[in-house]
């Protein structure tokens, strides 16, 4: 550290330009050179103290280009106390000589005083007459004690004494090592460098040979590496950016609704089938969660993998205002209610598929709800639904039997798939206790207090906006798709939609206009039409309404393949209940399967979710048409009587209480 004092020469930055002090004049006058044009500036001491006390002066450094840092410039109770006890000698010794006052610099003034002063503090190796001087003139040029350290870190050169060439090789077989294993050893490296030195010195004279370094060299070059450079060699610059970031202050909110971050996560926990009581597999959890009160806005939960349905799901709940929770387990009735709804301003994703394609996209245009992605592979720009993920995770479900717990050491001995005892309907039910009485109540160190009283405090500066009713919100909350009118209607995923709404469309814009299409994904019995420049939708029903209501488009999707799988036409209606009706019964078994895989694949079929926690896929078994029959003679009266005509086939799709 230099010091700032009022004496020729002393060097410091003043309003942007670097000042010398050349004189002092009377009257506490100074006179100043600005050193970047010669300027002579007159000033005073006040006017100069005065600059330092507002922070506009600032002492020049030593010029680190020219000359290396010899002072000592951090703390002084850092130091080890063999250094500490080195000052102290050496201060001994320069106290002596300002005592004295009229002391001499030679060896006749200054050998009785040496010799004096190690007799009194027992020094064993008092210095010479020339290293006295030198302390004294490093003491004096800012009368500081850190002058005084004695800098063994300066010793020796500073320039590597390895040939440039070798240091080359070096890095290269550092490199080479840590991309074939990031577990690679000082060893590993050192051997590939010797391997590369030989080739490299093959092709030089015998004169212009690269000398190999020793082994303790190369430990010594792996020491002076940098940690992040260690650790971006090691485990890729992604990992080494988390690990050695800088925690900064998230983006300021000042009201609800204004920022909300999206996110899934598996949770740590198996959950049972309510029927057959055999273990299903984790849960995805969607959640959306608002930054300003770190309240959670809305959730879905579903045995399936991350898709747009579970996007849109999610997004529902989150923009609707809660029904009471619906209590399966007796004796636990929850507290308090949900009160978090309403349209979103900013919402906040990764870049996930199901974030990136054009369902949601469309969905927040018609919702006014800009969407904002954070760059790939950097989930802290959405660091709050990633904290509160961890928390369900870490604080709710590891406490609760079947868990599968964070990582596979953690569980021991314990089987998560034996200890599960909670279906679907029974977690929602604890979840949302969890969440509206235990959490929601807990104080939080992001905000300085508990979501629910944060959420009532933005009430007070902002009323949630909802859509004009759940209708129109279901008009528009869906996934999307463009299609073109025609003759027979809209066709989607192989079902064919017409009525008499689509008629003064077709007569407006004619065969083969483009239409926007809205659909719910658990439910392809209907679907809603945007007409071009229509300014509300048209509700369209399926054709084959007995096939298509209640039905999911994953259970369609799974339908088509196994028509098409037996070379019949995925339009043939006949052929589509009766894959239905096969769909049902593998289903069935599939949910008494041995493989966990297998039963949640099943759960997923079924279609249960937070909504449909009770969701069930049942389809009666199709008839079988009655032959033509062969002219036969008139039927006596013992004969059997005829039977009447086979009824079409209908199947029931059980889904549960929903729940919006």
């Amino acid at each position: 550290m230099n010091g700032f004092a009022f004496r020729t020469g002393t060097t410091f930055e003043l309003s942007g330009a670097t000042h010398r002090i050349e004189r002092l004049g009377p009257d506490e006058q100074v006179v100043l050179e600005r050193l970047h044009d010669g300027q002579i500036v007159m000033s005073s001491r006040p006017a100069l103290l005065d600059a330092y006390r507002t922070l506009q002066i600032q002492v020049c450094e030593e010029s680190k280009a020219t000359r290396p840092q010899t002072h000592y410039g951090r703390t002084l109770a850092e130091l080890p106390a063999r250094v500490r006890k080195e000052i102290e000698r050496r201060m001994a010794y320069l106290q002596a000589i300002e005592d004295d006052g009229n002391c001499v610099f030679t060896a006749y003034s200054l050998q009785p005083l040496i010799d004096e002063v190690a007799a009194r503090i027992s020094d064993p190796k008092p210095p010479s007459v020339i290293t006295l001087y030198r302390w004294h003139r490093r003491y004096q040029q800012s009368r500081q004690v850190r002058n005084l350290v004695p800098r063994y870190d300066l010793r020796g050169g500073s320039r590597a004494r390895q040939h440039a060439r070798c240091l080359e090789l070096a890095a290269e077989a550092t490199k080479e090592a840590f991309d074939a294993s990031p577990a690679a050893t000082v060893r590993n490296i050192y051997d590939r460098l010797l391997g590369k030195l030989q080739a490299e010195n093959q092709q030089r004279l015998p004169s212009d040979q690269i000398p190999a370094p020793a082994l303790r060299t190369m430990y010594r070059l792996m020491d002076r590496m940098e940690a992040y450079d260690l650790a971006m060699l090691r485990n890729g610059k992604a990992a080494a950016d988390r690990r050695f970031r800088i925690v900064k202050a998230g983006p300021k909110v000042t009201r609800i609704l204004e920022r909300v971050e999206a996110d899934h996560t598996p949770l740590d926990l198996f959950l049972i089938d309510q029927v057959t009581g055999l273990p299903l597999g984790r849960p995805l959890l969607t959640v959306y969660i608002d930054v300003f009160s770190r309240f959670p806005l809305g959730y879905h939960l579903s045995f399936g993998n991350t898709s747009a349905a579970a996007v849109i799901g999610g997004l529902r709940h989150a923009v609707l205002p809660k029904a009471a929770t619906v209590e399966v387990i007796p004796n636990l009735p929850v507290q308090h209610v949900w009160p978090c709804y309403g349209l979103i301003d900013v919402l906040v994703l990764d870049n996930g598929l199901e974030f990136l394609g054009a369902d949601l996209n469309s969905v927040a245009y018609d919702l006014g709800t800009r969407l904002q992605f954070c760059p790939k592979r950097q989930p802290r720009f959405k660091g709050v639904v990633e904290r509160y993920l961890k928390t369900v995770n870490y604080f709710f479900t590891h406490q609760l039997p079947g868990t599968s717990l964070a990582r596979l050491s953690d569980r021991g001995d314990y089987d998560a798939a034996k200890h599960a005892v909670l279906s679907l309907a029974e977690f929602r039910h604890l979840f949302e206790k969890w969440l509206l009485d235990v959490y929601a109540q807990t104080v939080q160190r992001g905000i300085g207090t508990t979501p629910w009283a944060r959420w009532h405090e933005g009430l007070n500066q902002r009323t949630p906006i909802l859509p004009g009713s759940v209708a129109e919100l279901q008009r528009r909350i869906g996934l999307v798709r463009e299609r073109s009118l025609g003759h027979q209607g809209i066709q989607l995923h192989g079902l064919h939609y017409a009525g008499p709404a689509l008629s003064p469309v077709i007569r407006t814009w004619g065969p083969g206009a483009k239409v926007r299409v809205v659909f719910d994904a658990d439910d392809l019995g209907s679907i809603h039409v945007w007409p071009p420049e229509a300014q509300e939708p048209i509700t369209v029903e399926a054709i084959h309404l007995n096939y298509a209501k209640g039905l999911s488009l994953y259970q369609h999707e799974l339908i088509r393949e196994q028509v098409r799988t037996n070379g019949k036409s995925s339009e043939n209606l006949d052929a589509l209940i009766d894959a239905k009706h096969q769909l049902a019964q593998a289903v069935d078994e599939m949910i008494r399967s041995r493989k966990q895989r297998t039963r949640r694949q099943a759960a997923h079929i079924h279609g249960m979710s937070s909504r449909q926690p009770e969701a069930r896929f049942e389809a009666s078994a199709p008839k079988a048409a009655s032959p033509t029959p062969r002219p036969t003679r008139k039927a006596t009266s013992g004969s059997a009587p005829a039977l009447p005509p086979t009824p079409f086939p209908s199947f029931t799709l059980m889904r549960g209480k929903e729940v919006v």
